[in-house]
């Protein structure tokens, strides 16, 4: 434990923006919660979500993206609609997160013209032209019509009306999305806004004027005493994107209208590889990524606040933010859904608790793909109904955890934790299962910090760790559990090419754990994340690689968001990849492939295989009988995620002894 307050002076720090005041500087970034009901209320469970966040710690807690263009509304493509005065939910939201001495804030969102993808799914509008600073056609061959300046004024009372709507449902203060494709910074950018009038052209006031007046709208119809912010792209990182040096001068415009500029970075095409993993920062990248391009732009800021978010999980990293002056407040988002107790956990001192957020975008695939933000780490993340709703009391259980990896603590830990006496047995001299292969590898260190973190709860919940210990069949019936959770997880898959028992080929496995394995050129097979990130972390050590997958594309295991930073990664280090092609043959001199060219042998000195996981399903199924509940969790069911891993073995764990 360490004296919050003389470590993290700045982080802790309260803070008055107009008439309200925040109790420290670590904001929530808005996020929004994708369970909303007709007409865009949040549902009880986003409803919860807030609340949860808010107990946490947390000076504020953000709805993201709600819609203030009347116009909009009408084809039911985006929920969230603030003027609907039938929308009660968000001044309970308002009420709840109040309640927990956080400041709830909504984002007030005008799409305009993007981001339009098909695939993003919000903003497209049936039949409608795409609205922007000047007439064009979007990568995907959608329509832009250029807005009068009627419409400009249009939208601008549009957003004071939102405003004013969140004030009377009780929130404080607003945001405004102006970066990541949303309308702004396509009239921010000096590529894309060429109009020849006083909203456009070579003059950044001109740009910013639609902004500006957005800004100054909703301080005219809420009062001076209402803080808001607007969140920019500081810059669009692509090379065909504005730089730093015009983000500079956008904030310059903004300056003494916004009370916060928050900065972030992103390209308008916000799902370009390049782009998508600096926005939303992936793995790869050091955490506080933005706060360089955030102390630039401080520079020429001279009321406003700044604020930036990019990756943060590590409470000195943020303090060196602040206390350097490269930003006045943090934003964290992925971060409060890993842990949202890291506020109170950083004023308690109790910082080694924080679970961290390793960026693995888990959450970020699973909302757009499924609907619920999901974390991989914190198996409790967008399950608050399970955790608010008293169950019946656990009758205390015997259980017995086999497998000490990912999944085996989880279950231990939450057995524990609900009052069982736990056993847990790994066959290993250390528990973390199969990924402690990756413990050096630099982008995976907060999948190890998590590692430790376990065990450290082990030990205090006092759960007895029998290391070194395979369990069998008589065993496991000699301790006599009532219930036996089994998390034995998967092997290595090995397919049926010639050559693969070769000197000179390895598994993925074991060059993640000794890369000097890896001699001249490595050829890899299979492009899952597996391949794809072992050639990440070997080129980092300066090594030629290369990827061979049987497949169109990068597997992304579900994923995809993951994926497009792999990708980032990928192009990057300039790693190829030959997508389409089967190994048929493996030698001491490389691999002859099959490829869409027909036959090619690929030169190379050492081979790996990273071709996917095999569960133990036959191993874990023997104990189905050692104990009156059984069951099997993580990759010994299916070879998955670590989301299905801490997920499976929390459900099985917290349910023990409650319904029999």
């Amino acid at each position: 434990m360490v004296d919050a307050f003389k470590e993290f002076p700045h982080l802790l720090a309260p803070l008055q923006i107009g008439d309200v005041v925040y109790r420290n500087r670590m904001f929530c970034a808005p996020t929004g919660h994708t369970d909303d009901i007709a007409p865009g209320q949040p549902s009880t469970d986003g409803l919860m979500a807030f609340e949860r966040i808010a107990i946490g710690g947390a000076a504020t807690v953000a709805e993201g993206e709600v819609i203030i263009d009347h116009t909009e509304f009408t084809d039911g493509k985006w929920p969230r609609d603030i003027v609907n005065m039938q929308n009660y939910n968000y001044s309970r939201m308002a009420d709840i997160v109040k309640r927990h001495g956080a400041v709830p804030t909504m984002e007030l969102c005008f799409s305009g013209s993007g981001p339009s993808k098909p695939s993003m799914g919000m903003f497209m509008r049936s039949g409608k032209p795409l609205e922007g600073p000047c007439d064009g056609v979007t990568p995907e061959g959608l329509k832009v019509k250029a807005m009068t300046e009627e419409r400009i004024l249009e939208v601008i009372r549009d957003f004071g009306i939102g405003a004013l709507a969140a004030k009377r449902a009780g929130f404080p203060m607003v945001s405004i999305h102006a970066a990541h494709s949303r309308a702004f910074q396509h009239w921010f950018s000096p590529i894309e806004n060429r109009r020849t009038d006083k909203w456009g052209g070579d003059s950044a006031e001109n740009r910013c004027r639609f902004a500006v007046m957005a800004i100054d709208e909703i301080h005219r119809v809420c009062g001076r005493g209402f803080p808001v912010e607007i969140r920019i792209s500081g810059t669009e990182i692509v090379p065909d994107g504005y730089g730093v040096d015009e983000g500079c001068r956008i904030a310059e415009q903004l300056d003494g209208h916004a009370d916060i500029i928050s900065i972030s970075v992103s390209a308008a095409d916000t799902m370009h590889p390049e782009s998508f993993s600096r926005t939303h920062l992936s793995m790869f990248y050091e955490q506080g990524h933005h706060a360089d391009v955030a102390a630039e732009i401080k520079k020429h800021v001279k009321h406003s606040l700044i604020g930036v978010a990019g990756g943060f999980s590590d409470p000195y990293v943020m303090e060196e933010v602040l206390a350097s002056g490269k930003a006045d407040i943090i934003y964290m988002a992925r971060q409060l859904c890993c842990d949202p107790d890291a506020p109170n956990k950083i004023r308690a001192g109790k910082v080694e608790d924080i679970r961290k957020c390793m960026r693995c975008l888990t959450c970020f695939s699973n909302t757009v793909g499924h609907g619920d933000l999901l974390c991989a780490l914190n198996p409790e993340a967008a399950r608050n109904r399970e955790n608010y709703y008293s169950l019946p009391n656990a009758r205390k259980m015997k259980v017995l955890v086999i497998g000490g990896g990912i999944s085996g603590m989880q279950a231990a830990v939450t057995a524990a934790e609900n009052g069982h006496e736990v056993i847990l047995c790994e066959k290993s001299d250390e528990l973390g299962g199969t990924i402690l292969c990756e413990r050096n590898v630099p982008f995976k260190e907060r999948l190890h910090d998590y590692i430790e973190q376990q065990k450290r709860k082990l030990e205090k919940l006092g759960v007895e760790v029998r290391r070194n210990t395979a369990v069998s069949h008589d065993y496991a019936a000699g301790l006599k559990p009532d219930a036996v959770i089994c998390a034995i997880g998967s092997e290595v898959a090995k397919p049926p090419i010639p050559g693969l028992d070769g000197a000179n080929v390895y598994t993925g496995v074991e060059v993640f754990t000794n890369p000097e394995l890896a001699k001249g050129k490595l050829l890899i097979l299979g492009a899952g994340f597996a391949g794809t990130e072992l050639a990440i972390y070997l080129k980092g050590l300066g090594k030629e690689v290369e990827i061979v997958e049987m497949g169109g594309r990068i597997n992304d295991g579900g994923n995809s968001c993951h994926s497009i930073a792999v990708m980032d990664m990928i192009i990057q280090n300039n790693i190829p990849i030959r997508y389409n092609t089967r190994a048929e043959e493996i030698t001491d001199k490389g691999v002859r492939c099959t490829g869409p060219e027909g036959e090619v042998f690929i030169e190379a000195d050492t081979v790996a295989y990273a071709l996917g996981m095999k569960a133990r399903k036959a191993e874990a199924m023997s104990f189905y009988d050692v104990a009156p509940v059984f069951h099997m969790v993580g990759d010994c069911v299916t070879s998955a995620t670590i989301l299905n891993a801490t997920g499976t073995a929390y459900t099985a764990a917290k349910y023990l002894g409650r319904f029999d």
